[in-house]
């Protein structure tokens, strides 16, 4: 029986395509009733060619390739082509396609069923019969034939049994098959998918690559960052400024220093924190935190009420780092190194941009996400050119918490104070400057549906201490996410709020109302002091798909609506829409900013102001921006225009020049700047000056980082920004001996290159790769380009490596490379005549833990392949299912030790009847 279920195939000599062989495809729908569908391809068929059944001989044959739609394999088959159409094996596609359908006598007789034991089918040639679901059809003579032990189908009639669509393409030698209904194949993959999101959901920890920890310690030799600065301008005069930040362990916890003093004023700016993030929440015991500091902090916002501020102070949470709700707002604060500006992008749109530094701190306040993923990617800007990117990545749900589960933030600062209470000579302080804040917050999930939450907040006013207090709750109706808030403050204010979330196709949005009433400040809402009556805002995103869905015109398009209406009767309109689209190699793109203020018995004030930006996204030597602001409400006018040119002479040469002109002011400034990156440090030159005032600015920096390699205990200098995140010392080397440790029998594998999501650096002699920038406390995962590697037969022994980076600690990794060995052989079926290589015999190879490591398929002749073959010990076994079904079994156990040196192994199979 055995040998009726499988493809016995010899090995046949290599024939010509037939010349002037073109492209068939079969229609693209299946017949509604096959048996009636065939009864017309009868009649077709008898009329046209009644002479016989088609003949063809080894000169018609052809070698395809078999592909699914839709899934990531292949598999090749012998087909025959003649002028009556192509002729495909029967058998071997009912294998392809895990169908319970067998091919016997000599190819002449097919039988079984096909998707459900109910959908019976058999096709006999000796006798013309076709029977589709028990009913017997004449079954056309040209249309079928038996030949060298298999039968050989017209490509146009599978379809008229099979729900399939066969696309023929002779030029490309492909056979491509698209199931019109699941077969028993996909439905397996979609239960392993199935399971597969299970187990994530289980255990994510399974799903992850290997973590390496970074050992705490008592004190780190730290990174540093070094920028000195020879300036002069007109409204300083000559001085002297530099910028020290410093970062390392130090007690167990990460600590972070920023100094910045100039030669006529002494200390300028001062951040000072240490703390720990814990994105596993491992933190202080039972609390289970992901992140507490203390120092220079900055709190969170409450629902309605107070929004986080900056200042000395202590924070505490356990909050996952890398999630939120899409009802909160997000503040961004960080070091701006002098003569920087910075711009905010949420998946590639443009939020806003500062170049003025608080403190030496940028801030970012009130930052609205959006569902699902969000990519904030802060792009900073030197004064000689520089770029430097930091990324974060937010998940973003409805606010619900699991059953049971409880999150907590909790923050206490002194406003805008900083630990060792330096200022800017040219700061201007709030009338609350130094006033405490202390604010509290619990989530709870009561049900999976419901989450509550409760915070409060003591805080300081010039004039007296306050408090709120607030509760909600978070849950969903159908795909949209539901908020509602009730806040208590003192002498009897109050505010009651909603909000209405979700997604559509591409688009998401944001709907939030509030009613006020009382003395009610709502700092998240509105900056300064103002009573409110009410408050609504709107964020909408979406993206404009115009043309064809691959080459058209995407546009990303981001809008925010926002009215206030005070105490005092004032009403206030904003909305910005932003928009982006890439034409070739440009980049355009255009905001616009509305505004609309009335006061009671006053004239209302309208105001549209916008601005046009073209950048060329070439990554040739000479790269340009335009830019044009403009007004279009109260009146429409031209309010300024820049053009700037970068030129890239060599990898580590920057030079730009910029003009500038204000049309109200008449006015026209122009820059220039040229930036040198060496090896260990960055020289850079600027200068600016403004034709109306007279204004100038020249500037000389000398920028680097130093630190001490933990690889080899030496102390480096590098190019700057390396103490402000993380960093990894990683060395690839060629394990010989196993043990997955660097030894003195390894060995180390230069210009490899390590590939973090925003780093790539590449090893050196002793392959030792530094790579930089890589965050604090959220996981990154760090691998090798396999295309870097010194042979192809050499592979990462591990998929990657994930550590957790923080400031000042360099990481130390070694990275086993390991040679790729294959395994070969013949898979035979042996029964009473002998032996013959089999066809379609699914091989399994499991490692010695028993996992899967590898799958494969005999081919025609039997012959079988695994490649890229990872040293250990393996067993090569049959697919279960494919064995229960056909009732095979090996001969012989097959144990394979496959050693460290890259080698083929020969390893014959033999395979007969378990009946």
């Amino acid at each position: 029986e055995a040998p009726q279920r499988l493809a016995l195939a010899s090995v046949v000599p290599p024939a010509a395509k037939p010349s002037g062989a073109d492209t068939f495809r079969s229609p693209s729908q299946p017949e509604l009733d096959p048996a009636a569908a065939l009864a017309r391809a009868n009649e077709r068929s008898l009329l046209n060619f009644a002479s016989g059944p088609p003949s063809f001989t080894y000169e018609d044959e052809l070698i395809l390739d078999v592909q699914v739609k839709g899934i990531d394999a292949s598999d090749t088959v012998f087909a025959y082509g003649t002028r009556e159409g192509i002729f495909l094996p029967v058998g071997t596609f009912a294998r392809v396609l895990d169908l319970a359908l067998a091919v016997s006598d000599e190819g002449h007789y097919a039988s079984g069923w096909t998707l459900d034991e109910g959908r019976t089918l058999t096709l006999d040639l000796r006798n013309n019969v076709a029977i589709v679901q028990g009913k017997e059809q004449v079954l056309p003579r040209d249309v079928a034939a038996a030949f060298d032990g298999e039968m050989y189908l017209r490509s146009d009639m599978f379809r008229h049994f099979l729900p399939l669509d066969v696309q023929i393409d002779l030029r490309m030698q492909r056979i491509v098959l698209e199931t019109l209904e699941p077969f028993p194949f996909q439905e397996k993959a979609s239960r392993d998918a199935k399971r597969a999101r299970l187990a994530s959901r289980l255990s994510q920890e399974e799903l992850r690559w290997p973590r390496e920890e970074t050992p705490w310690r008592l004190f780190s030799t730290p990174l540093v960052d070094l920028e000195m600065r020879a300036l002069s301008d007109r409204a300083r005069g000559e001085r002297v400024e530099g910028d020290l930040r410093v970062a390392g362990d130090l007690g167990y916890l990460t600590a972070e220093a920023l100094l910045s003093a100039d030669t006529k004023d002494g200390l300028t700016a001062s951040l000072i924190t240490l703390g720990r993030i814990d994105p596993d929440a491992e933190l202080l015991g039972p609390l289970q935190a992901t992140n507490f500091s203390f120092g220079d902090v900055s709190t969170t916002s409450m629902p309605i009420g107070l929004r986080g501020v900056a200042g000395r102070g202590l924070t505490l949470t356990n909050s996952p780092p890398e999630s939120a709700s899409v009802f909160e707002n997000i503040d961004l604060r960080g070091i701006l190194p002098d003569g920087y500006e910075v711009e905010l992008y949420r998946n590639d749109v443009l939020i806003g941009s500062t170049a003025e530094a608080i403190n030496g701190q940028y801030e970012f306040l009130q930052v609205p996400v959006d569902f699902g993923l969000n990519v904030l990617r802060l792009v900073f800007y030197g004064p000689q050119g520089q770029r430097s990117e930091q990324v974060r990545r937010i998940t973003v749900g409805d606010g619900r918490l699991a059953k049971g589960k409880l999150v907590y933030r909790f923050g206490a600062a002194q406003k805008d104070e900083n630990l060792l209470g330096v200022r800017d000579p040219f700061y201007v302080p709030p009338d609350d400057l130094g006033t405490w804040r202390v604010t509290g917050e619990l989530a709870y999930g009561l049900t999976s549906d419901i989450t509550a939450i409760a915070s409060g907040a003591w805080f300081e006013t010039p004039n007296e201490d306050k408090y709120l207090f607030s509760s909600g709750i978070r849950t969903g109706i159908g795909r949209f996410a539901v908020r509602s808030d009730l806040t208590f403050g003192d002498g009897g204010a109050w505010a009651v709020g909603a909000g209405l979330g979700g997604r559509f196709g591409d688009s998401t949005f944001t709907l939030d109302h509030t009613e006020y009433s009382g003395d009610f400040i709502d700092e998240t809402k509105t900056i300064g002091r103002e009573f409110l009556r009410r408050s609504t805002e709107l964020d909408f995103n979406t993206t404009l798909n115009l043309g064809n869905p691959v080459s058209g015109l995407v546009i990303p398009l981001t809008a925010r609506l926002r009215h206030f209406e005070s105490q005092a009767g004032r009403k206030q309109t904003t909305a910005a829409v932003r928009a982006s689209a890439r034409v070739s190699s440009i980049l355009a793109s255009n905001t616009l900013e509305y505004s609309r203020t009335s006061f009671p018995q006053l004239n209302s004030l309208s105001q549209l102001f916008g601005n046009f930006d073209l950048s060329t996204l070439s990554r040739s030597r000479l790269r340009g921006r335009v830019s044009l602001g403009y007004q279009l409400l109260p009146s429409p006018d031209l309010l300024s225009t820049s053009l700037e040119a970068n030129y890239l002479p060599d990898e580590h040469t920057s030079l730009r020049a910029r003009v500038g002109y204000s049309f109200k002011g008449r006015s026209t400034q122009v820059g220039a700047s040229a930036v040198r990156e060496f090896d260990n440090f960055t020289v850079s030159l600027d200068g600016n000056y403004g034709f109306s005032d007279k204004n100038y600015s020249v500037g000389l920096r000398f920028a680097t980082s130093f630190g001490r390699n933990p690889q080899n205990g030496r102390f480096f200098m590098a190019r700057p920004g390396l103490a402000s995140m993380g960093a990894a010392s990683m060395r690839a080397f060629q394990d010989l001996d196993g043990d997955g440790i660097y030894g003195p029998t390894d060995r180390a594998l230069p210009e490899v290159d390590f590939i973090a999501f925003n780093q790539t650096a590449t090893t050196d002699e002793e392959g030792v790769a530094l790579l930089g920038g890589l965050g604090n406390g959220q996981r990154v995962n760090l691998q090798v380009d396999r295309s870097s590697l010194p042979d192809i037969a050499l592979a990462p022994a591990v998929g990657g490596v994930e550590i957790v980076p923080r400031p000042g600690r360099v990481h130390k990794g070694d990275f086993a490379i390991v040679a790729l060995s294959e395994i070969e052989g013949q898979v035979d079926f042996t029964h009473g005549d002998g032996t013959r290589g089999v066809s379609g015999v699914r091989l399994q190879l499991r490692s010695k833990s028993g996992e899967i490591v590898a799958y494969t398929r005999s081919e025609m002749d039997g012959y079988y392949f695994f490649e890229e073959v990872k040293p250990g010990q393996y067993d090569i076994m049959l697919d279960a299912e494919q064995a229960e079904r056909l009732k095979l079994c090996l001969a012989d156990p097959h144990h394979i030790d496959v050693g460290y040196e890259s080698e083929v192994y020969q390893e014959p199979i033999l395979v007969s009847s378990c009946e």
